[in-house]
């Protein structure tokens, strides 16, 4: 959810899991862990982001060519959902993956996130509003009757 792509997603976990592992610091406590490993997790698609961006700035875009595989790929996908979920920020595609995908109440949330629980419920609250917006049938008019 975070990153839009499963493999590096997969990656992203699987180190999280290995630093936990390998810390000496890794919490005993399963809600204290869980806490513990989404923090690490986070942190390392943050890392990934800051790279990505570096790493945009350095290389010079090549010609794009066409990929039938990657063609298909994207009209499998639906473009509208995609398009409003990557419209979001990384802390509002967090909050809403934590609160609706893994179900975790707004506390826990907060915890996890490791923001006031307040400002948890504002970035929901906006984010799914953000996705009302983008994603309402177009041609409906706003709060319109016809």
């Amino acid at each position: 959810m975070l990153l839009h792509d499963i493999d590096i997603a997969e990656e992203i976990v699987q180190e999280g899991f290995a630093r936990a592992w390998a810390s000496p610091g890794t919490p005993a406590n399963p809600d204290e862990f869980r806490r513990w490993l989404y923090r690490i997790i986070t942190n390392l698609a943050h890392d990934y982001f800051r790279r990505q961006k570096r790493m945009a700035a350095l290389v010079q875009p090549a010609s794009s060519r066409l990929d039938p595989v990657a063609t298909v790929e994207a009209r499998s996908v639906d473009e509208t959902l995609m398009t409003a979920l990557r419209g979001l920020s990384l802390g509002e595609r967090q909050a809403i993956y934590l609160r609706y995908f893994e179900d975790q109440s707004f506390r826990e949330t907060a915890r996890i996130m490791g923001r006031p629980q307040v400002t948890v419920r504002v970035l929901v609250h906006r984010a799914l509003g953000k996705l009302r917006q983008r994603l309402e049938p177009v041609g409906q008019d706003r709060g319109m009757a016809m």
